[in-house]
């Protein structure tokens, strides 16, 4: 009888945050096959095996858990291999913001042509997120003042 796989257990720390390279692309993929044919040679086995969901701490939109430190200035904005391990055989990156906001995109190329270590695509990723919605409003709430 096969056992369970176990998950991987991530080193925790600064350390854990590795820029999203070709490698690490590649790397994805390799386990995507692997765990197709996992789930392949389980069905045929009629062995079932408890459905894997994502971290809730590690969900996009939010804060990066304490638990991973304070993240160096050189991996804000860039992207990222994924930390929950539920993402480790999909196609996804991570980015940071400055507030330590996690933001998960998908490594499948944008309108199937931008991958995801385009320029253009690492640019828009950028502005998305670095949003500054405090600056328009308080511009918006002088002009206003002026013309009463």
């Amino acid at each position: 009888m096969a056992r369970p796989s176990l998950p991987t257990l991530m080193p925790l720390g600064p350390q854990s945050l590795r820029p999203f390279t070709r490698e690490s692309l590649a790397a994805i993929e390799q386990r995507a096959v692997e765990e197709e044919a996992r789930k392949q040679r389980n069905k045929q086995m009629e062995i079932e095996e408890p459905e894997r969901k994502p971290r809730s701490d590690l969900e996009a939109g939010k804060n990066l858990p304490l638990i991973y430190g304070d993240p160096p200035p050189e991996v804000i904005g860039i992207p990222l291999e994924d930390l929950d391990p539920y993402y480790s055989d999909k196609k996804t990156f991570i980015v940071l913001n400055k507030g330590k906001a996690i933001f998960r995109f998908s490594a499948t190329p944008a309108l199937y042509m931008l991958s995801p270590f385009s320029i253009v695509r690492r640019g828009a990723i950028k502005v998305l997120i670095h949003s500054y919605p405090a600056r328009v409003g308080r511009a918006r709430g002088r002009g206003e003042a002026g013309r009463a």
